[in-house]
């Protein structure tokens, strides 16, 4: 079976619940991290009907506090293993797979507004995390669950 990203698996069952893939497209709002600086962020996929945007994570979040700490953090990994092991290296350093970046765009826009969904269990380091920041997270089967009797309901997605 050939690999598939985080965000293939999740298309697959989002899709038909009437989510739009729409990873390239800066969200409408603006964030402000601890350390003072301004930020945007991208969403995975987006439900027009819901207002809802999601955040698909395979199964960590790494503790980086701020935009700059990550980027610091970034800068410093040797080349070799960055070639070597690009998507590690990114879910350890990258701000956009911060536990707190992703706590503050919850909190500022709203659990009902932005979910985060892993597509596998998360490691214990980020269940620390997530408890630590008050994320509240779902699995993809638990999500789509969610979000399908939502629909066939008329019941308001709520976290």
């Amino acid at each position: 079976m050939a690999y598939q990203s985080p965000e293939q698996l999740a298309q697959a069952k989002l899709t038909p619940l009437g989510f739009t893939l729409v990873n390239r497209t800066l969200m409408p709002y603006s964030f402000v991290d601890k350390e003072g600086t301004k930020f945007q962020a991208m969403a995975d996929f987006y439900h027009a009907g819901l207002d809802l945007y999601v955040e698909i994570k395979c199964d960590h979040l790494n503790g980086k506090t701020s935009k700059a700490n990550a980027e610091r953090a970034y800068a410093r990994i040797e080349p070799d293993k960055l070639r070597q092991y690009p998507t590690y290296c990114q879910t350890r350093h990258q701000w956009n797979h911060a536990a707190p970046k992703q706590a503050i765009v919850q909190s500022t826009i709203g659990s009902a507004q932005f979910a985060i969904v892993f597509t596998k269990e998360p490691d214990a380091e980020t269940l620390g995390r997530i408890t630590k920041q008050g994320i509240q997270a779902y699995s993809l089967a638990r999500f789509a669950s969610l979000i399908d009797l939502q629909l066939a309901c008329g019941v308001e997605f709520s976290a």
